[in-house]
């Protein structure tokens, strides 16, 4: 889960298990469907709730994984930020950047993250996608897809049905079809939001 921990998902406390992922140069998935302290327990109907708590929760642990510099601690891990749409991913490019600037950590251990000359944070996220550490998952009818592609590359965003939990068949059969016919996108975004950065997240061997 995305939150619900004793403590952020940068924090020391989680250091092993990154430790052995990296060894093992397998990927971690993150899931966004944790909604609990996020000031929506009153908050009725459900689907604000669902709309709002999966990116929120997801922009949070994004936020501890970025700041604590565990793609530069454990280069060999890939993480999935699932089930939050991109459009969080935009939000987070945006505002880390302003903030950073603004409220530098006092760092004398260097155990933040470490941003090369010049670099922004959004330079440093860009940097880890391209790399192949960082994916995030998305549906079908998202609207900021092409634009969240144009900004960061087609390399992180991996379409996630989540079958057979919430949805059947014939749903997911439609968002595959509204990936397809997606007119902001190119035929090499569409084979990689469907199926070639599922390979590289998970290591699969192409067939």
């Amino acid at each position: 889960p995305s939150i619900g921990f004793q403590f952020h998902l940068g924090h020391k406390m989680y250091w092993p298990i990154y430790a052995e992922a990296n060894r093992l140069g397998c990927c971690l998935g993150i899931h966004g469907g944790a909604h609990e302290n996020l000031g929506m327990d009153t908050l009725n109907p459900y689907a604000p709730v669902h709309a709002l708590g999966h990116p929120f929760g997801l922009m949070v642990s994004f936020a501890g994984v970025i700041f604590n510099g565990i793609c530069d601690k454990f280069p060999n891990v890939r993480i999935g930020f699932m089930e939050g749409g991109v459009a969080w991913l935009l939000m987070c490019l945006e505002r880390f950047d302003r903030s950073w600037e603004t409220h530098i950590q006092h760092d004398p251990r260097g155990e933040c993250l470490q941003l090369g000359k010049g670099e922004k944070v959004s330079d440093y996220i860009i940097r880890h996608i391209k790399a192949g550490r960082l994916f995030v998952g998305c549906e079908g009818s998202e609207p900021d897809l092409a634009h969240a592609i144009k900004r960061v590359g087609n390399g992180p965003f991996i379409y996630s049905s989540d079958f057979p939990h919430e949805v059947n068949n014939d749903f997911c059969k439609r968002e595959l079809k509204e990936i397809l016919e997606n007119e902001g996108l190119v035929a090499e975004d569409k084979a990689a939001v469907l199926y070639r950065n599922g390979q590289r997240f998970y290591n699969l061997a192409p067939e």
